[in-house]
């Protein structure tokens, strides 16, 4: 326990400081330490699975939990286990990380059952993946048939609703950057629910699933979030299935029967001891025990099954889909989004669940984090996603083409690297810049759309950073700093602009000097500064990309896979800034037409010239 305290895996001698329930009859433990001191550092998170313990007390009888919430001076813990009796008796406890084999189980399980499927609909499914098959196609579907929720959808969007209609097993929609794919998602989901249809809509992170089921609501749609509330945003868990089962009208029944067999538990453990308990009574006793039991659980299995029975739609992550309740039930339409960010055991999950299949991402952008070194079409860099993408026919897949996000300088090079130049930019955003905010000076600096500023020949040397791989450029950080303020300065607000990196030393380098330069009016303190991994899928009005390479041999690290620049030109509405070093980059071809694309569009600038 020492060992994972020190990597902030663990919170040791701590106080139990209150014992409590969610609204849906979760235990609550609240921890802290004694005399209000805070907590130290630790990477414990929301939604973390971790074990609690006090002295004396053997592994087997440590229950698990999950953070609930947590702030400077106290953790939460929900607990879906009994808690044992030495839990408030104990004059010290201990939290730590706990192992979570459940995702490996079911991505197992879940491989091993596609794989094994002699005939029917798994099957079926599998051998459309690996081109065996050729998917149906039904009727064709007139746009005019269907009464669109979103009268905002553009003409290619409404054609992608049809065109999943049309599909009998499975569908794609690929999304690049800004073009709309979750409003579409939306549409199809709500038009499949409208026409009767069940609903099973799946992501790799809570994240997605949140944003998702956030969509939903909004549009008025009645939604079960299944998973753990404490992995969810709080505004949302009054959507989750624990909450919808606690909220029934037969609930507070269960209630009153619960209190009620407490009581009678507690008065006959009290007479027993006193041996005040006649046989004849102790029998009467145990009637009504054993009777209030068996109304607990007809009534637990009555509500669990009208409110499963009405839940036409349901959001999960994709280990929650493994769940005996989902695997007991086949879906009309499973959704899964994000499709691209998910490996493939862990997508056929809720693809087991489906009668016809939608996939929804964009393999042109970052994909799953996989540390094996192994590659190719058989290994886990390979998405479910871009399986059916090689196999299917173009009826039974779509590209979105009409992107609202992005100046169409900003936008220019990655349509032409990654979507054969395809993606146009909506009239609402091809042309606007920086300049248009209101209270935005007009400038060269707020006119421009997209630089490149290039930083060879000034000796701005990449590092490593102490004890890890990761890397820092101090002389473009602090030039990436110097272009923040000067864009403060213009007028535009800090919330408006983000600062990313590929590295997180690099990350943490740009963080420490804002957090220099702040003002008094603290406007620094809400600018975005993240890795180009974590910011996928956000945007700004103005991003500043900092690359850190910088060195004579041009190496450059995992820069190599494209994606992750795809991923960085795209976050940008206004304006982009990207600062690197020509020298080492242009030792890619990708990088080198990078910059000839840069000077075309006059967006080439030498950082010897910016500083003079």
């Amino acid at each position: 326990p020492e060992d994972q305290e020190k990597r902030g895996k663990a919170l040791l001698r701590l106080s139990l400081f209150e014992m409590h329930y969610t609204p849906a009859g979760q235990r609550l433990i609240t921890f802290g330490f004694a005399n209000d001191r805070w907590l130290p550092r630790y990477t414990l998170g929301v939604g973390d699975v971790v074990a609690l313990s006090a002295v004396d007390v053997p592994p087997a009888g440590r229950p698990i939990g999950t953070v609930y919430e947590k702030t400077r001076k106290e953790i939460t813990v929900a607990f879906n286990v009994k808690i044992p009796s030495w839990v408030g008796r104990a004059s010290q406890y201990a939290l730590a990380k706990a192992e979570n084999k459940t995702t490996f189980d079911r991505m197992y399980e879940a491989v091993k059952t596609v794989g094994q499927a002699p005939h029917g609909r798994l099957a079926h499914l599998r051998n459309l993946s690996l081109g065996l098959k050729r998917p149906g196609q039904r009727d064709a579907v007139p746009e005019s048939k269907l009464n669109y929720f979103n009268p905002a959808l553009n003409a290619q969007q409404k054609w992608a609703v049809c065109k999943a209609f049309e599909a009998e097993e499975v569908f794609l929609l690929h999304g690049p950057p800004g073009t709309g794919k979750t409003s579409v998602l939306i549409e199809m989901i709500r038009q499949a629910h409208a026409q009767g249809q069940s609903v099973l809509v799946s992501a790799p992170s809570n994240a997605a699933c949140d944003h998702v089921l956030d969509c939903l609501v909004r549009a008025g749609e009645s939604v079960t979030r299944l998973g753990h509330p404490a992995r969810m945003k709080p505004a949302l868990r009054d959507h989750t299935f624990s909450f919808q089962l606690a909220a029934h009208p037969l609930a507070k029944m269960i209630d009153d029967h619960s209190a009620k067999l407490e009581r009678l538990l507690t008065q006959k453990e009290r007479k027993d001891e006193r041996g005040a308990l006649s046989r004849e009574d102790s029998r009467e006793l145990w009637d009504e025990i054993n009777f209030l039991r068996d109304d607990i659980r007809k009534l637990r299995a009555e509500i669990f099954q009208q409110v499963w029975k009405s839940s036409d739609i349901v959001v999960a992550t994709h280990t929650v889909c493994g769940d005996p309740l989902i695997r007991a039930k086949t879906f009309d339409w499973v959704v899964i989004d994000e499709a691209t960010q998910a490996i493939e055991p862990a997508t056929w999950i809720p693809a087991m669940a489906a009668g016809k299949l939608i996939l929804a991402g964009d393999h042109c952008q970052l994909p799953p984090t996989v540390f094996s070194p192994r590659r190719g079409p058989d290994s886990f860099h390979h998405t479910l996603f871009e399986r059916f993408h090689e196999h299917l026919e173009a009826g039974a897949k779509l590209r979105l083409e009409t992107q609202y996000r992005m100046h169409e300088k900003i936008m220019g090079f990655s349509s032409r690297e990654f979507y054969e130049g395809k993606l146009i930019a909506d009239d609402s955003a091809k042309n606007r810049v920086l300049a248009d905010l209101p209270g935005v000076k007009d400038s060269e600096l707020t006119r421009l759309p997209f630089v490149f500023l290039d930083t060879a020949g000034l000796g701005y040397e990449e590092n490593l950073e102490e004890g890890t791989s990761s890397r820092t450029n101090e002389q473009e950080a602090l030039l990436a700093v110097k272009l923040y303020r000067q864009l403060l300065e213009a007028g535009v607000q800090a919330a408006d602009i983000a600062l990313i990196s590929p590295y997180s030393a690099q990350v943490k380098l740009l963080a420490s000097l804002i957090l220099q330069e702040r003002d008094d009016s603290d406007s620094a303190a809400v600018a975005e500064i993240n890795s180009i991994d974590s910011f996928q899928g956000r945007e700004k009005e103005a991003v500043i990309v900092s690359l850190v390479r910088s060195n004579l041999t041009g190496e450059m690290g995992f820069l190599a896979d494209t994606r992750r620049m795809n991923v960085a030109l795209t976050r940008a509405k206004r304006k982009l800034i990207v600062i690197g070093d020509s020298a080492t980059i242009s030792s890619i071809p990708f990088y080198e037409d990078f910059i000839r694309y840069a000077e075309s569009v006059e967006g080439y600038l030498s950082a010897w010239e910016f500083a003079q």
